[in-house]
Formats: C-alpha cells, sequence, structure tokens
C-alpha cells in the first residue's frame, strides 16, 4: 500500500509539477536538428526520413506492403466500400457523429478545444481536473477528447488505399498540421490526462503507415509530425495515471507508450519506453483482471476496451519478437472466454456498468459499441479457439488490420467441433451466466468495483439483464452521461437504476466522486450456484445494509428453468423491524407493460406475452430512462414492487411466457 501510494505522489504530482515548469518549453523548443541527433541515421532530412521509414516501416500492425489486392479485398468485405468511402468524405467536409451528436458540422476549422453540444471552449492553459470536469454546467469534455483522438485517420487512411487518391493524404496532413499548430505541448483540455495523448498517439501511428509514402505531404510535414509523437511520448512517461487503485487510463498510458517505443525503438527513449510498457503491461494485468478473465472495474463497456487494450500489445509484442509471461498469455485467453461467454446469440452485450464508447481503434465511424463479437473474431486467431470464431461469426475488420491475409488464412484453418455455448459463473470476477436454447442471463453478484473504490461499476448487486426470445426483455439503464450532468449521472448508476432491490430507500453505496464511492459494505458471497439441463440457480447474500439500525442481510435466489421457460427470484431480507422494500424491473425499450393487478403484471414483446407474478406487494409502472450509448437515451418502462416488509420477510417474483398466437 505504501509503495503504491508513493508510486501514485510521485507520477500524478512531483513528475507532472517538473514537466510543467521545464518540460513544456522544452517540448515547443526542440529543433529538427536535436531530433534527429537521438537517431543513428543520416543527419540530412530526407536523409534521416528514408532511414527512419526504412527502420519502422514494418513495426506496426499493418504497413504499406499491405496494399494488395487480397489484403483489400478482405478489408471490403468486412465493409462496403462505398461506406469506406463515406466516412472519408465526410472527415474531409468536417463532418462528425460523436457520442450521440448526430452527424455534425465543425466548421471550415476544427476547433479542437470546444464542446460543439454545448458551446463550451476550454482555454489553452494548463487546466486542473475542476475545469476539465466544468461541474455545473452543461458540457461533456469527452466530446472534445473523442474528436482529440483522431480514430477519423482510420477512416481516412482506408479511403486512400482502395482508391489512392491524394486528396485523402492532404486531408490527415491538413488535420495534423492543425492540430500541431493549435495545440501546443501542456496547453488545453487535449494534454490535460496521458491516456487521452496515447489514444491520439496510437492513432497518429496509424495515419504514419497509412500515409508514409503519399508524394502529397512534405518532408516538413513529416518532421513536424514525428517531433510531436515524440513529444506525446515524453508527456505520457511523465504523467503516468497510476493510483490508488490503477484501472483503464494507467493501461492506457502503458499501451500508447509501448506503441511509441515500438516506433521510437531506434533511440534510447524508444527502448527505454518499450522496456518500462511491456514491464509494467504484465504487472497490470495481475492487478486488473481477475485469475478467469474479468476486468475489475465491473464493467462490461471497459471490459472490452481493457480487452483490446492487452489484445493489442500482445500482438505487436508478438510481431517485434518480444516475449510476455506465460501467465499473462493464459489471463488474456480468459479474458475472450469471458467476452465468449457473455455475448448473446444475437451478438449483443450486458449493458453493465459504465459504457463510454472507447476503443483504442475505432476502425469504422458506424461501429456498434453493444457488438464485441469484433473481438472474438480477434481471440480466434491469437489462440486458435474456433469456438470464438464462430460466436464471431465472420472475419472482423479489426482482424483484417490486427493480422492481415495471414491472419484470414489461420481464420478459415481452425478446425474442431464446437458445442453449444453453456452457463458459466466467473467466481473470481464475480459474474454469473445462465442459458438455454433461448434465454440468457447475466448476474452480477461480486463488489461494486476496483476493490472497494467503485471505479466504472455501478450501485447494482445481484442486478441481471435477461435476454430471451431474440432480444433483450429486462435491462441494465446504462450510463448515458459523465460530466455533462451530473445529478443524471448518479441516477444512472444509483440502486433503483438497476434490477435489484433497494432497503428503505438507501444507496447500496454512497458516491463520493463521478466514478468513486465512499465504500463498498456489499462484501457479496455466494453460497450455491447449480448448472444442469433443467434448471440453473443462483443463491448469494450481501451485506451493504448491516448499517442501517436493524443490520439487514439481503439474500437473493435466481433460477432459470429452461423449458419451458421460467425465471424467479426470491429475496429475502433477514433483521428485524418494518421496512420499506422496493424491487426494480427494468424492461427493454419498446417492450409494452401493464398491471392487471396489485400482483401480477404482463408485459409484451412481438408475438410474446410475459406473466410477472409477485407474492406479496403493490406492483407499479413507472417511466424510466435507457441508456444503450454514450450520449443517447430513450424511454422505458419500469415496474416497481413496494412493500412495507416485516423481518424476517421474503418475496418472489416469477415471470413465465406465454404465447399470443
Amino acid at each position: 500500500m505504501i509503495r503504491t501510494y508513493t508510486r501514485a505522489i510521485q507520477h500524478r504530482v512531483i513528475k507532472p509539477c517538473i514537466w510543467r515548469w521545464f518540460g513544456n518549453a522544452k517540448a515547443s523548443r526542440l529543433s529538427d536538428n536535436s531530433f534527429r541527433s537521438a537517431f543513428p541515421f543520416r543527419k540530412d532530412p530526407e536523409g534521416f526520413l528514408q532511414d527512419f521509414h526504412e527502420t519502422a516501416r514494418f513495426r506496426f500492425l499493418f504497413h504499406p506492403r499491405n496494399q494488395k489486392d487480397f489484403f483489400l479485398q478482405l478489408l471490403t468485405q468486412s465493409q462496403p466500400y462505398e461506406e469506406i468511402l463515406s466516412d472519408a468524405q465526410d472527415v474531409i467536409a468536417h463532418q462528425f457523429d460523436t457520442l450521440g451528436s448526430g452527424k455534425t458540422f465543425l466548421g471550415e476549422k476544427i476547433n479542437w478545444r470546444k464542446d460543439f453540444k454545448s458551446g463550451k471552449e476550454w482555454p489553452l492553459r494548463p487546466l486542473t481536473a475542476d475545469e476539465i470536469i466544468d461541474a455545473g454546467n452543461p458540457s461533456d469534455i469527452k466530446l472534445v477528447w473523442e474528436l482529440n483522438r483522431f480514430h477519423q485517420l482510420w477512416w481516412l487512411g482506408k479511403a486512400y488505399w482502395v482508391t489512392h487518391n491524394e486528396e485523402y493524404a492532404r486531408t490527415f496532413g491538413s488535420l495534423i498540421e492543425d492540430w500541431i499548430l493549435e495545440n501546443p505541448p501542456g496547453q488545453g483540455p487535449n494534454w490535460f490526462g496521458a491516456m487521452e495523448v496515447a489514444f491520439r498517439a496510437s492513432n497518429w501511428i496509424a495515419g504514419y503507415y497509412f500515409f508514409c509514402e503519399s508524394k502529397s505531404l512534405s518532408n516538413d510535414f513529416w518532421h513536424r509530425f514525428l517531433k510531436s509523437l515524440n513529444v506525446h511520448g515524453l508527456f505520457i512517461e511523465n504523467h503516468l495515471e497510476y493510483s490508488k487503485r490503477n484501472g483503464n487510463h494507467l493501461l492506457s498510458d502503458i499501451v500508447g507508450l509501448l506503441l511509441l517505443g515500438v516506433f521510437f525503438r531506434s533511440t534510447s527513449y524508444g527502448q527505454r519506453w518499450l522496456a518500462w510498457s511491456v514491464r509494467a503491461l504484465q504487472e497490470e494485468m495481475e492487478n486488473q483482471v481477475s485469475p478467469d478473465g474479468v476486468d475489475y472495474e465491473k464493467s462490461i463497456g471497459y471490459n472490452r476496451l481493457v480487452l483490446e487494450l492487452l489484445y493489442t500489445a500482445s500482438i505487436v509484442c508478438k510481431k517485434e519478437k518480444i516475449p510476455l509471461a506465460e501467465s499473462f498469455e493464459n489471463r488474456l485467453e480468459r479474458m475472450f472466454e469471458f467476452t465468449l461467454a457473455y455475448t448473446r446469440p444475437d451478438g449483443s452485450a450486458p449493458n453493465v456498468g459504465d459504457a463510454d464508447n472507447g476503443r483504442l481503434f475505432r476502425f469504422s465511424a458506424h461501429e456498434d459499441f453493444n457488438n464485441h463479437r469484433s473481438a472474438l473474431s480477434v481471440g480466434a486467431i491469437l489462440f486458435q479457439r474456433a469456438d470464438c470464431r464462430d460466436a464471431a461469426g465472420s472475419f472482423y475488420q479489426d482482424a483484417v488490420w490486427l493480422f492481415g491475409a495471414e491472419g484470414f488464412e489461420k481464420h478459415q484453418m481452425l478446425k474442431g467441433e464446437v458445442a453449444p455455448a453453456g452457463s458459466r459463473a466467473f467466481r473470481d470476477g464475480g459474474f454469473y451466466i445462465m442459458r438455454s436454447g433461448d434465454a440468457h442471463v447475466f448476474i452480477d453478484a461480486g463488489d461494486l468495483g476496483m476493490r472497494g473504490r467503485g471505479g466504472h461499476g455501478h450501485n447494482d448487486t445481484f442486478s441481471f439483464e435477461l435476454w430471451c426470445d431474440g432480444a433483450p426483455l429486462i435491462v441494465d439503464s446504462g450510463t448515458f452521461v459523465y460530466t455533462a450532468d451530473i445529478q443524471t449521472r448518479n441516477e444512472f448508476r444509483s440502486t433503483p437504476a438497476h434490477n435489484t432491490l433497494m432497503v428503505d430507500g438507501t444507496e447500496l453505496a454512497e458516491f463520493s466522486t463521478l466514478w468513486a464511492i465512499r465504500a463498498d459494505e456489499t462484501h457479496p458471497r455466494v453460497l450455491t450456484w447449480s448448472t444442469g439441463t433443467d434448471r440453473d440457480a443462483l443463491e448469494a447474500e450481501h451485506y451493504a445494509y448491516l448499517a442501517l439500525p436493524s443490520r439487514i442481510t439481503h439474500r437473493r435466489r435466481i433460477e432459470l428453468v429452461k423449458s419451458p421457460f421460467s425465471f424467479l427470484i426470491a429475496d429475502t431480507l433477514d433483521g428485524s423491524g418494518s421496512h420499506l422494500a422496493e424491487n426494480y424491473l427494468h424492461f427493454a425499450p419498446g417492450i409494452s407493460l401493464e398491471v392487471s393487478s396489485s400482483q401480477k403484471a404482463i408485459a409484451r414483446k412481438g408475438n410474446a406475452e410475459y406473466i410477472v407474478t409477485v407474492s406479496a406487494g403493490d406492483l407499479s409502472v413507472i417511466e424510466t430512462w435507457f441508456s444503450g450509448s454514450y450520449g443517447v437515451r430513450e424511454k422505458n418502462k419500469t415496474l416497481k414492487l413496494t412493500r412495507a416488509a416485516l423481518l424476517p420477510s421474503e418475496v418472489r417474483i416469477q415471470i413465465d411466457r406465454r404465447s399470443s398466437g
């Protein structure tokens, strides 16, 4: 603990202060000659760039030689040719659809520091965390950061490769030139956190490999580009996001510095970045990912991001012949198994914990962030897993760029019988999955996240999502926004926003910041877990309500009867006295819901009806919000069960399906 605290102080306080005093000015004054002197290359500008390209051209996931007919054929099979060109044309026209904004024109000149939804523009100077969050004002720094991650370079690069139209290269150059001019090192929101710098650097490196052989970009441009990337690496190195509980931010820093280390491997600082990041990568895998492959932030959206960061690093290390520990690779494979288990038959993922649509590489502007099958396509090749290939359903664009034509050949050669996906317990991670032929239940029976800090976890102990008959039936409410609306942010992560039970209006944990709780007192304990051909059952209890005067324990039993479908929730409250107990069941948007009596309700979805019966209390329907993607929300209906419970007390909720013809 002392070591962790000391490391956090060093990297979050001391090093950034030194950088602010000396680093920004030094980076701004770096001359071309000084920059080139760090490399063992010819010192004249043209010779330097030729030597750099010769040594760096095969160091990334793809390279200019990939511009071959078969590779481009794979690309256009994974994304329609017309869509590739349309994405790139939108970038040329400065039109972006960012985090639910809808396609928006950002002007003839992009303002890189402006939240174009609210109009808030951050100043060009070093900023504090309070200034970035801008509490009380309807601004969202994530809109700024998402644009400045430069995912759009992939969309330009793909169009350039399939058309060889130099307009795409010139647009790449103009965007980079404008960004460098408008965002001097250390100034403004785009130099606030190392994670954002790491994401931008990673996508800029991809841009290099798309456009490095273009005749439309001058030597002067490439010098400015490479110098800025060098500054990106120095900034990350001096602003590593260590904390009491390290999370996806530090992993992003590590992977960004790893890619920069590989890119600048000819220099002493590149070798330093690479050596450190390889060590840190393996250390954080042990710290942040449970042995059964679950990211400890307890968010499915962030689990996807962490998986992408880790498998990208693993693939780059393999390409560079940098060994990673067997334990790292084993745990990475377990992460794919977890993804395989939570992926539902329609390809969708549960909406559990925070979700901000985060990706290291956003290969397409049309990506469905709630479909993680593209990750399974990567896992199929990386670990020769036929089950991942079958669940993915196709060779995704992610695999095209990470593995190329060779990856496609490996994908096609995967053999072996694949058994139907079954129910799984991820005991270390705290998630349990029940499956039948037409039902998928995802249950959270673990801590609230980050071993007591909360992080991107919600107040969702014993909550679940129920998918059946081809679509979600009962859903998690989602995330919607972070800083843009703090009250709404807390409502979406609150106990009533989840399919669980609340006692006396008391939250499972008190919120302390937008991404932290004061303490996690749930300490959930699984009592029984069983799975069979006819029925799955989970019983667990948590202790968040021991802090109440009556010292209440909540025990929940969940059963899935597979044929005919029936779903049971039994909640037991142990303690004393009379208490208000409230159960919530959030139904997916588009599902009609009506209460036919105080203890019976009917949900209708397509041609199916679901009868909900309860053993005690009064049912009512309330209007709520569901957010399936960051920045987007829509109305849905929630069934609320209210009762005055004299403890000890039990209530049973049963959901049965009947066909309406």
